[in-house]
């Protein structure tokens, strides 16, 4: 099971939350063969003004997850771009505002 978590700066709507669930599986699934069933996505608004960078209010917004252990840098940098893309592309946040986090997955129990 890969697990996701979306800290979004402000409100994201329902169908925006279905959207990014949608291509956050298409991503695995085209990039590890993950199947629609192996991935967990949670959201969790941030009240906007509550973040900042550099002593300013930030607009930025946060996807954190996993990747499969030992995955090669140059994989998981395009898998990051990807991720951040469609984030920005769903949810209209800027892509240089949308980090990604793609941790290695712990072996599994």
């Amino acid at each position: 099971m890969i697990k996701f978590k979306c800290l979004v700066n402000g409100t994201i709507a329902a169908s925006m939350r279905e959207q990014v669930a949608l291509g956050l599986a298409r991503i695995c699934r085209e990039r590890f063969g993950l199947a629609p069933g192996d991935l967990q996505v949670e959201f969790t608004e941030v009240e906007a003004g509550m973040w900042f960078t550099a002593g300013k209010p930030s607009d930025a917004s946060m996807v954190l997850g996993s990747v499969p252990a030992g995955t090669p840098q140059p994989v998981r940098v395009a898998f990051m771009d990807a991720v951040a893309r469609m984030f920005s592309e769903v949810t209209g946040a800027r892509y240089e505002h949308v980090m990604v986090v793609a941790a290695d997955a712990r072996p599994s129990a």
